[in-house]
């Protein structure tokens, strides 16, 4: 693929966990984006009716890849795909079964992550649409995480990667949601393309005015190594 291809797959992001949203939204504003993604980890329906009303003030016209946690409801996804063009959601393991009898199950992409959020059963994953492999957490299991490198490695192996996080890695091969230079991206040289999906969003509380900075370097990188004549 080449590097404009690459581009059009990474999505900026308004993030809710250790971010000011309001702060992201109005750089959403500013800068006019067209499309972004939307992480809606750590906020309750209340918050989320905000969220919307601000992105409504926008030039957004997609928000392809949503984050959703176990409070959503029908109705509130099925806003997000009329008004946004929503197509893929992804949650964490242990909400999973809250959206088994959701019309939209096979937009729903499990992801890869540990401890109480950890996949306790790949098999479970054929309810939905597949999983979602966040890229930082795989690198970091390699590592640290041996037992989790191998669920995820099962996943992917079973089911279609629908969709992608993608935060910093430190020079300890530990994952943080915060980059604070452009090398804590360069692992996604190291990860093979069959990890990635047609939705890569950044999940990084950094500004939007960085995340566009960070997504031509991401693009870059990515079309030499997966351009790369072996």
């Amino acid at each position: 693929m080449r590097e404009n291809e690459i581009l059009r797959l990474i999505y900026p992001s308004v993030v809710t966990c250790g971010a000011d949203y309001k702060k992201l939204i109005a750089e959403v504003k500013k800068f006019k984006l067209k499309r972004m993604s939307l992480f809606l980890t750590t906020v309750g329906r209340r918050q989320r009716q905000e969220i919307y009303r601000l992105l409504e003030q926008t030039a957004l016209v997609e928000i392809p890849h949503v984050h959703i946690r176990h409070d959503f409801l029908e109705d509130e996804l099925d806003y997000l795909v009329k008004r946004f063009k929503s197509k893929a959601f992804t949650t964490h393991f242990h909400h999973a079964k809250r959206f088994l009898k959701s019309k939209y199950r096979r937009n729903i992409y499990i992801e890869t992550n540990d401890d109480n959020h950890r996949i306790r059963d790949v098999n479970y994953l054929q309810n939905f649409g597949g999983v979602c492999v966040d890229l930082s957490h795989y690198y970091q299991y390699r590592y640290h995480n041996q037992r989790e490198y191998i669920v995820s490695e099962e996943a992917i192996k079973k089911f279609k990667v629908g969709c992608n996080h993608l935060s910093a890695v430190k020079p300890d091969n530990t994952n943080r949601h915060r980059a604070d230079k452009l090398s804590e991206l360069d692992y996604v040289k190291n990860i093979g393309r069959k990890c990635f999906s047609s939705y890569i969003n950044l999940e990084v509380t950094n500004s939007i005015k960085d995340q566009l900075r960070f997504r031509k370097y991401l693009a870059k990188i990515l079309a030499k190594t997966w351009n790369k004549k072996s």
